[in-house]
């Protein structure tokens, strides 16, 4: 239990940023699932996911190698769909 005031507050606001956090990392596994759910006629634009990927990599909730990657795959995955 924090003795402080500021140590209170500190806590209260770590709370909801990482309620906050975990809800924009749900929805990035939502979004990813759907996709890759309907690989052979994507309902979910890709565009879409891409720049989901990158404003999370961007508020370090995900490293940037990691959003890098992700849509790699996910554009070669659209690439071998359409060819």
């Amino acid at each position: 239990m924090p003795q402080h005031k500021g140590a209170v507050r500190r806590d209260r606001l770590s709370e909801k940023r990482r309620v906050a956090n975990k809800g924009q990392k749900v929805g990035l596994r939502k979004l990813l699932k759907e996709f890759d759910a309907s690989a052979a006629n994507p309902s979910t634009d890709l565009k879409t996911i891409q720049s989901r990927l990158d404003k999370l990599a961007r508020k370090g909730l995900v490293h940037k190698n990691f959003a890098a990657n992700k849509k790699s795959k996910l554009a070669r995955a659209v690439g071998k769909s359409i060819a």
